[in-house]
């Protein structure tokens, strides 16, 4: 047998030639070129150091040591096939997988429950796991396969970061209802006067940083009451005092059925921002991250 580099894909050149005899219709069968087809056929006989096929009146035969060579080229082609292609398919009736998906706790109140109720009809061994934002590099834990795919606006993301935009968000800012001062319009004046929460995004590459750092800018430091990471805690601690805080529209999606909320407009001119979906460009092929990426854009598909 001779040494030169060997192309598993010839393989099916021979399997082919085998089962038509005729180069033209082999490449037809594979979707190759006549000339293709005779190219592989030359390494082939070199690779063997046979002629494998020769033309006769019946089209082209195999030679004694080609039809010798058959049983394993079919069972290396079937073994190719069954396993090491296997890869390449995702059954998601099937599948026992966990999803890690990288979001701040919205983006996992927002998006976890409406993969779930996907999930019941066609994915029903199928789990996620909420994984929290800060704790190392999002890059990183994004090319090694930590995380899956990462749910939020993160602008610095870069090194090899695939992104797809799901929707375009504003900011709100939210009281309880019965707030003694804010009734029905938010002054800038009033604004400015109120006593806030504010949700800080540091460290995170978040755009809310920008926003953090606006709302500081507007208000006097001793009017800052409260800083946290957490925008529902942020949401749940103004249901229950008499301060603002300033959060994503979307957060009234999580609490549409609390009633003791009310929501204006910022007085002040805050950026909106694209919520995005990212992942590594070693998984942009990969079937079953194809796969949860369709899924979580189809969340706000149709319903924002």
């Amino acid at each position: 047998m001779n040494n030169t580099e060997f192309d598993l894909r010839l393989l099916s050149v021979f399997q082919a030639l085998l089962s038509n005899r005729s180069v033209s219709r082999a490449a037809e069968s594979l979707d190759m070129s006549q000339p293709s087809v005779s190219r592989a056929l030359s390494r082939l006989r070199n690779h063997f150091n046979d002629e494998l096929f020769v033309r006769t009146r019946a089209g082209m035969s195999p030679t004694p040591h080609a039809l010798e060579l058959q049983p394993t080229v079919d069972q290396m082609l079937s073994l190719y096939h069954s396993q090491l292609t296997q890869w390449y398919k995702f059954d998601p009736k099937t599948s026992k997988r966990t999803f890690n998906i990288a979001a701040s706790e919205i983006g996992h109140a927002l998006f976890l429950p409406r993969l779930i109720n996907q999930f019941e009809a066609g994915a029903p061994g199928v789990t996620l796991k909420g994984v929290p934002l800060g704790t190392h590099s999002l890059t990183q834990e994004l090319e090694s396969g930590q995380i899956d795919v990462a749910l939020g606006s993160f602008p610095r993301l870069l090194g090899g970061i695939y992104e797809r935009t799901l929707f375009t968000e504003q900011y709100i800012c939210i009281v309880r209802s019965n707030h003694p001062v804010i009734k029905r319009t938010l002054s800038a004046e009033r604004f400015s006067q109120a006593k806030h929460i504010i949700v800080s995004a540091k460290g995170l590459g978040h755009v809310h940083g920008q926003v953090e750092k606006l709302i500081v800018e507007q208000c006097p430091k001793e009017n800052i009451r409260v800083v946290s990471h957490d925008f529902l805690a942020c949401t749940l601690i103004a249901l229950q005092t008499d301060y603002v805080v300033t959060v994503p529209s979307k957060v009234l999606n999580i609490f549409r059925q609390e009633s003791g909320l009310r929501a204006f407009q910022p007085p002040v001119k805050l950026p909106s921002f694209d919520v995005k979906q990212y992942w590594h460009e070693r998984y942009h092929k990969e079937p079953s991250n194809k796969w949860i990426r369709d899924r979580v854009a189809s969340c706000f598909r149709r319903t924002g």
